[in-house]
C-alpha cells in the first residue's frame, strides 16, 4: 500500500500539495471556496459539471483528480473525503497540515 502526504502547498496560488513517491501535485485555489469550506450541493454539482471534461479528470497524477475527491468530494469534511479516497485508491494519506 502506497502512502501519500497531504500538506499545505508552497506554490503561489495553490492550497494543498499531495506528495506521492517522487511526484508532487499542487491543487486547489488558496483563495477559492470549495465544498469542504461550505459551498452548497448545487455549487458542488455545478463544479463537477464544469470540470468533468477537463483533461486528466480520472488521472491520479493530476491536481484536478485530488480537487475532485478531496475538496469537492461527497462530504463537507476533508477528513471523510480523505478516508473515501484512501479506500477507493487503496492508499494511506498522511495529513501534515
Amino acid at each position: 500500500m502506497d502512502t501519500y502526504i497531504l500538506k499545505k502547498s508552497s506554490r503561489k496560488g495553490k492550497r494543498f500539495v499531495i506528495v506521492m513517491d517522487n511526484m508532487k501535485h499542487h491543487f486547489g485555489s488558496d483563495i477559492g471556496k470549495t465544498f469542504i469550506d461550505g459551498r452548497t450541493d448545487k455549487e458542488r454539482e455545478a463544479w463537477i459539471a464544469r470540470h468533468k471534461n477537463d483533461r486528466n479528470w480520472d488521472n491520479i497524477h493530476s491536481g484536478i483528480y485530488f480537487s475532485r475527491f478531496l475538496l469537492w468530494g461527497k462530504h463537507k469534511s476533508l477528513k471523510k473525503n480523505i478516508k473515501d479516497l484512501e479506500k477507493k485508491d487503496n492508499v494511506k494519506i498522511k495529513v501534515e497540515i
